[in-house]
């Protein structure tokens, strides 16, 4: 008993610098080995597919409709299993994560959509606080997290609002809010800026870059190329379902390589994910880091965040091989 409530408390600690503004040491957070998926109707979404993306990264998935965003999301979400290959969230091995298992698992991502999903007879705040609510947190637990939430989104003005009320860059903001107040370690984002003007186009960007500042590992699909090229950050191109280099594309530096990768393969999917997981916080050193914009001077308090995730961070079924 005491062996397990330590292990919950080490999980418990290492999740969510969004709200504690620590970073933790990289690790890879999202992997993928010669996946493949091929859909009934005979599309081929994806073809022998390999990349990584590091533990606090912050990556631009791009390519053009029908190049396999669309698949690739809802194979890291297990909405769809692949054909081949393996896939490895957060240090687990997807391939052997049960139907049974996969809401305790979504708990760790974060995503938002381009449409913002928001119930409009809920105000600002309990949009957010639903997110919460339906996991079961207390009353105080949900007030705390929620105010911080939308002061980091700066919509501390607007939580008695409702959804019809607000402009298309605040719903956005709202939104982003909902899929990060259960602290996610990983957050998606599927076209964050797709129904927005330039301006507010940057300031979710700039939201996402901060989010990204505290430790959370960020993947944006976009087809905005010049969106991505002027973030400077790392860019990951598909094209018909197959990885391109492109010359932005970063290095990741040394200091993320870890055991992961160098542990053979059966040796690794036999490891507990708990004796893989970081359980000491410690800041990147600043040549380390991505470089980053100036950040916003918002005072957040350390809290606690549960292992939870709303359940709108489940992307809706759509068609198989659609938009793939």
């Amino acid at each position: 008993m005491e062996q397990s409530t330590k292990e919950k408390n080490t999980r418990q600690s290492k999740r969510n610098s969004i709200y504690n503004n620590e970073t933790v040491r990289q690790r890879p957070m999202i992997s993928f080995e010669e996946v493949s998926k091929k859909y009934q109707n005979g599309v081929e979404a994806l073809r022998h597919l390999s990349f990584r993306i590091e533990e606090g990264e912050f990556v631009f998935l791009m390519g053009s409709s029908g190049a396999g965003k669309s698949t690739l999301i809802k194979l890291i979400l297990l909405e769809e299993r692949p054909s081949s290959g393996r896939i490895y969230v957060n240090t687990q091995n997807l391939e052997k994560i049960k139907r049974s298992q996969i809401q305790k698992y979504r708990r760790s991502i974060g995503v938002f959509f381009q449409d913002f999903r928001l119930l409009e007879k809920k105000t600002v705040y309990q949009n957010v606080a639903f997110a919460m609510e339906i996991l079961g947190a207390s009353r105080a637990e949900i007030d705390e997290k929620v105010n911080i939430t939308l002061s980091l989104m700066g919509l501390s003005a607007k939580k008695k609002e409702y959804p019809t009320h607000l402009s298309g860059g605040e719903q956005q903001r709202v939104a982003l809010a909902r899929a990060i107040v259960n602290g996610p370690d990983i957050l998606i984002a599927d076209e964050p800026t797709g129904n927005l003007d330039p301006e507010n186009s940057s300031e979710i960007m700039e939201l996402l870059m901060k989010i990204n500042s505290y430790g959370t590992t960020v993947l944006v699909a976009t087809h905005e190329q010049g969106m991505a090229l002027e973030s400077g950050k790392r860019i990951i191109r598909l094209d018909h379902g197959r990885s391109l280099e492109s010359e932005e594309t970063k290095e990741v530096p040394p200091s993320a390589a870890d055991n992961h990768e160098e542990l053979p393969q059966t040796e690794r999917e036999q490891m507990p994910s708990e004796s893989l997981e970081i359980t000491k916080k410690t800041e990147i050193r600043k040549e380390e880091r991505e470089p980053q914009p100036a950040p916003v001077e918002i005072p957040i308090e350390s809290v606690r965040v549960d292992d939870t995730a709303p359940a709108q961070n489940m992307v809706n079924s759509r068609e198989d091989g659609k938009n793939a």
